[in-house]
């Protein structure tokens, strides 16, 4: 069975104090984690080998996640490949990955050949919450986009209804030298889980324009914004640089405007928030391996969301790590008695 998410109408972290008064009024909030949750606890001669294959979105994670055990575990090899979600799923399907590293859900269609594969459902874990960015250069004023108007930027079928498309900077009411400007698109590839999750909640899965930079690196998205004073890009919030700036978004025309903070990602005011997770094939009744175990252990641990902060993403509240640490704690246990225990959005 699968590991849903559960609702954030209640936040587990605490938040850091208000912004200092030197800072600017764009700085974010960051979050502290909930002395609640459980410190990692390292377990006795754990060795054997372990990939953890997917996300380019989440390598800045996934690889300090490994480090981390590196040094725990001088017996354990871990091996990180960030080719992207797509490839990572794959590398699961095929028995080459343990574990899949995805910016985005699975589908109902990949869910339905995971079971047609292997009989049942895979195992998902939200490991950590993240603001899918929409970026400008840090010169462009503009106050913000709807989720149609970035459709009619990036689509050219504009299934939000936008009648006309948006192809230079003056079609979003930008004046003076911006009104002519053509709009330069940027975006993750087609692997990526990132620019999959872009299609499906921006562009009601129509394809994006042909003439969008596409990137196989969220980095690389960010840069290339930075570096052309009329683009436009989609990357990670943990990505962000000084060179670029996240454009608020509203969900509806004539809807506020929402930045991409922390309290907005989790109370879901954010239009484009999402959760990241590792997939696990990890057939019911049955304990994952150990390495696997300590992985995903380790991830939502207190150590494992300290660097969800430090790498610029968003902690899990505190309720769903309670409820991933007592089902990861004692995996043959709770796989015997009733198997993994499902969370529903």
């Amino acid at each position: 069975m699968m590991i849903r998410s559960v609702t954030y109408c209640s936040c587990s972290m605490l938040v850091l104090g208000l912004l200092a008064a030197a800072q600017p009024a764009t700085a974010q909030v960051k979050p502290e984690l909930d002395p609640k949750i459980v410190a990692y606890q390292p377990v006795n001669h754990l060795a054997g080998k372990l990939t953890i294959a997917g996300s380019e979105t989440m390598k800045p994670l996934t690889e300090a996640w490994a480090e981390d055990l590196r040094r725990l575990y001088p017996h354990l090899a871990l091996n990180v490949d960030s080719t992207g979600s797509e490839a990572g799923l794959s590398q699961l399907f095929e028995g080459k990955a343990k574990i899949a590293a995805m910016s985005r859900r699975m589908t109902t269609q990949e869910i339905n050949e995971f079971m047609r594969e292997f009989g049942y459902e895979p195992t998902e874990v939200p490991v950590a919450v993240d603001a899918l960015a929409v970026y400008v250069h840090k010169d462009n004023p503009i106050v913000g986009l709807t989720l149609a108007e970035l459709d009619a930027i990036f689509s050219r079928e504009r299934r939000r209804g936008l009648k006309y498309p948006i192809e230079k900077w003056g079609h979003v009411i930008l004046e003076d030298e911006w009104a002519e400007a053509p709009i330069r698109l940027y975006g993750r590839n087609g692997k990526s889980g990132t620019a999959t999750f872009f299609r499906e909640h921006v562009s009601n899965g129509a394809a994006l324009n042909s003439s969008m930079v596409s990137e196989a690196g969220s980095a690389s998205v960010v840069m290339d914004v930075g570096h052309d004073r009329y683009g436009i890009g989609f990357s990670g919030i943990g990505y962000r640089t000084s060179s670029v700036r996240p454009v608020p978004l509203a969900a509806v025309p004539g809807g506020k405007y929402v930045e991409p903070t922390f309290q907005t990602a989790i109370d879901g005011s954010y239009p484009l928030r999402r959760n990241l997770y590792l997939y696990v094939n990890r057939p019911p009744k049955s304990a994952p391996s150990p390495e696997t175990a300590e992985f995903v252990k380790y991830a939502v641990s207190r150590q494992g969301q300290q660097q969800v902060i430090s790498h610029g993403y968003y902690p899990l509240p505190t309720s769903d790590i309670a409820r991933l640490v007592s089902l990861w704690s004692g995996p043959v246990k709770a796989a015997s008695v009733e198997g993994p225990p499902q969370f529903r959005d």
